[in-house]
């Protein structure tokens, strides 16, 4: 039963760290983005 929460648990842990490294990625390109189109956003 320790495994199955091991594996669980870490794998609730790599969903989460990939998510905020795609977030993170994802608002820097689109801040890019936004400047070279000069659609406002600041």
């Amino acid at each position: 039963m320790n495994h199955i929460q091991e594996i669980l648990a870490f794998s609730a842990l790599a969903i989460a760290v990939v998510f905020l490294i795609k977030k993170f990625f994802w608002k820097k390109k689109k801040a890019k983005n936004c400047g070279e189109d000069n659609c406002g956003c600041n």
